[in-house]
């Protein structure tokens, strides 16, 4: 469903936003100015470091066998509180959001600030860079270009892309962090941005989440209208090129709850997560939320598939939880698309419930195979219900924020904070991305937590990342580990949760780690923890 475009700030507005930007490096400005900043294969660059969100890192600059001598290189801190904000690393810069809307360029490096953008409203998601524009080889006299070897290149201008808590989009001068555009995706009240914005073909992708979710358990609050939504912004100038919904009908009054409050739907569907682009089928994967309101949508608690031109719907798989219990069916982390060693394509996603799915692109999003992480152990010789594929047996827990995929395995976090009832408990398992079966199954380790033994959770609802030989996963008891990828063994252990020395003096604390996770750049894993960004490199150096 194609709509009018709207929202575009005028350019007297962004010169106005671009004078009030924050610039406040303090003594930790950069020595020399930022250049341009110019992609390469180098770097991580948005959510999952590529089109098909596999958080995959293959040049990762640092040994499997080296993993166990990591060490913290530097801390940076933020002004305002807990950070989720995925670091971002191009052509040797790092580029932060933040919860009090603050956009940074820091040194990749040293960790010194180029500088500072302050938005109109808190961020949560990674940015995302994208040339404006063809880099292009320096004009030279003819006489000269036999004579010399190496031809200078000029690098084009680039822009950083985010999302904000408002449902607003932004593009920044990357080398200067000035406003170029601005775009209100969404005017919808509880309307947030919380997946990054993926960029294809001069086109930024964007979709919709919501809070009204949590507004809804006030019984004085109309639920609901928000509808999930994914939107294709033209990056040149922000223009809404078509914005399709998640929830197909409007919402309508239906009735009074106890509270004498007027209710409304169908609504929901919202979409937390990165969108994961096709380029081969032209179409952009997203996974969708459940209803607030209870009310039966052909789209929500599903895989959803829309046309990359035009927005149109291609398919949806609705994936109910196979226990048929209630909630836990909608999906928080990005689809993620590999190639299997046959040739053929596979679509993996991870489910509140628990459950990981294999789906078919080509058919529709037909089950390959389904398997429950974290069920109680499967008696000899049975599956469990629904599943496709043996469980893994373990404590009741649910996919969150995001799972990374190399050749061989999907590797799936768990958090028993999505269970029913909620349990403290994590885990990390490797399945087959052919299969489904479980290679290993590793649960998290229970450290008494830094900050005493209230609320000590050591689910693992971050984001996962994987280099070859390793994989690292977020607890929300503040420590990050790096897993074998063969059998899952804990290689590495960091407690982030404690204060810090930061490189520009604000005094800064690790905690809970959730959301976002580990990028890797260049031999350095960065990560945000607290109001602290960490960065670290074999041995510290």
């Amino acid at each position: 469903m194609a709509v009018r475009a709207h929202g575009v700030v005028s350019a007297l507005a962004a010169l106005l936003l671009a004078c009030a930007a924050g610039t406040a490096l303090g003594d930790n400005a950069c020595p020399n100015a930022a250049g341009a900043v110019a992609l390469g294969s180098v770097q991580w660059n948005g959510w999952g470091r590529g089109l098909d969100n596999a958080r995959y890192q293959p040049e990762p600059a640092i040994r499997a066998s080296d993993v166990a001598k990591l060490a913290l290189k530097w801390a940076y801190g933020y002004p305002g509180g807990t950070e989720f904000g995925q670091p971002t690393v191009v052509d040797e810069r790092l580029f932060l959001t933040s919860s009090t809307g603050r956009i940074y360029s820091l040194d990749a490096k040293t960790g010194c600030t180029y500088w500072t953008y302050d938005a109109a409203a808190g961020s949560r998601t990674a940015v995302t860079i994208g040339e404006l524009a063809r880099s292009r080889v320096a004009a030279l006299p003819h006489r000269l270009k036999r004579t010399l070897a190496h031809l200078d290149v000029i690098k084009a201008p680039s822009a950083a892309f985010f999302g904000d808590d408002s449902g607003a989009v932004y593009a920044l001068d990357a080398q200067k962090g000035t406003l170029l555009w601005k775009t209100q995706v969404d005017t919808h009240p509880s309307a947030r941005i919380v997946g990054a914005p993926i960029l294809y073909n001069d086109r930024l992708y964007v979709a919709v989440a919501s809070t009204e979710d949590t507004a809804a358990a006030n019984p004085g609050y109309g639920c609901c209208t928000f509808r999930g939504s994914v939107a294709a912004l033209d990056i040149a100038g922000g223009k809404i090129v078509w914005k399709s919904y998640t929830v197909l009908e409007q919402p309508q009054p239906t009735r009074k709850n106890s509270a004498g409050v007027q209710e409304f739907g169908p609504s929901g569907a919202a979409v937390s997560a990165t969108p994961t682009i096709d380029a081969k089928r032209n179409v952009v994967y997203v996974g969708t939320g459940s209803s607030p309101t209870g009310m039966q949508q052909a789209l929500t608690d599903a895989v959803v598939a829309f046309d990359l031109a035009d927005g149109k719907l291609r398919w949806v798989k609705q994936l109910p939880r196979p226990d048929a219990g209630t909630g836990g069916a909608g999906f928080l982390s990005s689809p993620v698309l590999r190639t299997l060693a046959t040739g053929n394509e596979i679509l993996l996603a991870g489910q509140k419930s628990g459950v990981v799915y294999g789906l078919d692109p080509d058919h529709g999003g037909e089950i390959l195979w389904q398997t429950k992480i974290g069920a109680p152990a499967p008696t000899p010789g049975a599956s469990l219900a629904g599943a496709t594929s043996p469980g893994v047996a373990g404590t009741a827990g649910g996919v969150a924020w995001g799972m990374a995929a190399d050749h061989r395995n999907v590797y799936v976090a768990l958090s028993g904070q999505l269970a029913q009832p909620a349990n403290a408990s994590g885990s990390l398992t490797a399945l087959d991305i052919t299969t489904g079966v479980a290679r290993w199954h590793t649960p998290s380790p229970e450290p008494a937590c830094t900050w005493g033994s209230r609320d000590c959770w050591h689910a693992q609802a971050q984001a996962v990342t994987v280099m070859p030989g390793s994989t690292f996963s977020g607890s929300m008891d503040g420590h990050l580990r790096a897993y074998s990828t063969i059998d899952g063994k804990i290689l590495w252990d960091f407690d982030t949760a404690k204060d810090f020395q930061t490189r520009n003096g604000i005094k800064a604390s690790g905690g809970p780690l959730d959301h976002d996770g580990a990028t890797i750049v260049n031999g350095t894993v960065y990560i945000n923890s607290g109001n602290t960004l960490l960065a670290f490199s074999v041995n510290g150096k």
